[in-house]
């Protein structure tokens, strides 16, 4: 069965109660069949955590408004993306405000960005057609049953388009575990050819894939990545997982978001051992086998 037939069988099974819609899920995507009573892979953690209630500071950091306020006690609001505007009605969005290029995102789910390269030939009555139909979207009830956006108050912010403002800089996604990167995985190209890149924290690459291909060569190691590293630590510590995702643009790292349940579940690691090394990492503590890492 293709990728597109797994998502819309899935979609059509919503109407399951939450935890058989996991397991329904869970099976389509992950190839394997769990109550996850006892999970032990990373994939099965993820699910397991997602049937759970959520602790108030997930909601917030899923927010990708509220978020802002406490990555710039955590960190410094230098690191935030400027914001232009914050709007929970479409017809309150002032698009002729912008000066350059600029981002329109919904804070309450996934798959909700309008890049605009070229203001002044910007559709506004598209673009708010658009934000109209993400904020009508209860994202936890018509997405993939993240807990984490459930109950959020839907908005869209308008944010300026940082780097060259022809194309978004690379996303630097780090899969943190108790407060410790322990993968980096970079997107390139996501709106044009996107290619996604899986690294061990030391700059090296992975011996696994996942749903997107890889970039043919390494990616160039930012100049401030250590800055990364340490941001990462700061915002992930206060989760078992979480996925902190940053920007370098001219040296200056700016933050993206936090996600606590990434790809909704449907992204497959292979080998699968390396899967169940992750959830060895996540439940034990215990380090990512090397014969995982290409150091040369």
């Amino acid at each position: 069965m293709s990728f597109d037939a797994r998502v819309m069988l899935s979609r059509r099974l919503r109407f399951l109660p939450h935890r058989a819609f996991a397991i329904a899920h869970h099976a389509l995507f992950q190839g394997e069949l769990t109550t996850f009573r006892r999970p032990r892979t990373w994939s099965q953690l993820l699910a397991k955590k997602n049937l759970d209630d959520q602790p108030e500071l997930v909601h917030v950091t899923a927010d990708k408004y509220a978020v802002r306020d406490h990555v710039a006690e955590r960190i410094g609001a230098e690191h935030l993306i400027p914001l232009i505007q914050v709007v929970e009605r479409p017809e309150d969005l002032d698009l002729e405000a912008p000066a350059g290029p600029y981002v329109v995102k919904g804070t309450h789910g996934c798959d909700m960005t309008i890049l605009v390269r070229h203001p002044a030939a910007a559709d506004h009555a598209k673009i708010r057609s658009t934000v109209a139909r993400w904020l009508r979207t209860d994202f936890f009830t018509h997405g993939w049953r993240e807990r984490p956006y459930e109950g959020l108050t839907p908005r869209a912010v308008v944010e300026e388009m940082i780097g060259d403002g022809t194309k978004p800089p690379a996303d630097y996604k780090f899969f943190v575990f108790h407060g410790e990167p322990a993968m980096v995985v970079i997107d390139q190209d996501r709106f044009v050819a996107h290619t996604s890149t899986m690294l061990h924290p030391d700059w090296v690459p992975f011996r696994i894939s996942g749903r997107f291909s890889q970039a043919d060569a390494l990616p160039e190691k930012p100049a401030s990545y250590e800055r990364m590293l340490e941001i990462a630590r700061a915002l992930g510590k206060d989760f078992t997982f979480a996925r902190v995702d940053l920007y370098d643009v001219d040296g200056h790292v700016y933050f993206g978001e936090i996600t606590h349940n990434p790809g909704g579940g449907l992204v497959r690691l292979r080998p699968r051992a390396f899967d169940r090394a992750l959830g060895n990492l996540w439940r034990n503590g215990t380090p990512i086998p090397e014969k995982f890492i290409q150091r040369s």
